[in-house]
C-alpha cells in the first residue's frame, strides 16, 4: 500500500511539475510576444490563474500525507511517546474528515458551474472541469490522510512511537 501511495505521489508531483513548466512557457511566450512582437498572449492571466489552482491542488495530497505542511509545535513537548501517536491519529482523522466535507462542497459547486454554464471571462472556457479537478485532488488528499490515519492506529495498537518528525529546512546550523 505504501509503494502504491509513493507511485501515486510521484505521478501527482510530475503533473504539478508539468503545470509549472507550462506556466513558465506561457510566461516566456507572453513576454516575448509582448515586448518583441507587440502581440501578447490573449487570456494569459486567466490561464495562469487556472494553472495556479491546478498546481496548488496537485501539491495538496503530497504535502498532506508527507507532513510537510507548516505546523506550529508549541504543544509537542507535552505529548510524549504514545500520546504523540494518538495526537497524530486524531489530527489526521480531523483533517481527513474536513477534506471529505470540502470534497462534497467542491463537487456541489462544480455541478452548479456545469448546470449554469459558467465560463471564464476572456477565453470563455468552461469552469466546471477545473472545479472537478480541484475536488478530485482534495479527495485524493483526504484518502491519503485516511490511509495515514490507519497507519497511525496500527502504530498505537502495536505500541510503536509516533512517526519521526519530518526534516526541517528552516533550522540554521
Amino acid at each position: 500500500m505504501e509503494r502504491a501511495g509513493q507511485k501515486l505521489a510521484r505521478v501527482i508531483l510530475y503533473l504539478g511539475a508539468m503545470i509549472l513548466f507550462a506556466m513558465l512557457l506561457l510566461t516566456c511566450a507572453d513576454v516575448i510576444g509582448r515586448y518583441l512582437l507587440n502581440a501578447p498572449v490573449n487570456g494569459k492571466t486567466e490561464i495562469t490563474r487556472l494553472m495556479m489552482a491546478g498546481l496548488v491542488f496537485c501539491a495538496l495530497p503530497v504535502v498532506s500525507v508527507s507532513g510537510e505542511q507548516i505546523t506550529v509545535d508549541l504543544l509537542d513537548g507535552i505529548f510524549p511517546g504514545r500520546a504523540a501517536a494518538v495526537r497524530d491519529a486524531v489530527i489526521d482523522l480531523l483533517c481527513g474528515v474536513c477534506l471529505f466535507i470540502m470534497v462534497y462542497w467542491l463537487v456541489f459547486r462544480a455541478n452548479r458551474l456545469y448546470d449554469y454554464g459558467y465560463v471564464t471571462d476572456f477565453l470563455h472556457w468552461p469552469l466546471y472541469p477545473f472545479a472537478y479537478f480541484v475536488a478530485l485532488m482534495t479527495f485524493v488528499a483526504g484518502a491519503a490522510l485516511a490511509g495515514k490515519f490507519a497507519i497511525d492506529i496500527g502504530r498505537i495498537v502495536s505500541g510503536q512511537p509516533a512517526q519521526a518528525e519530518p526534516a526541517r529546512y528552516d533550522t540554521i546550523g
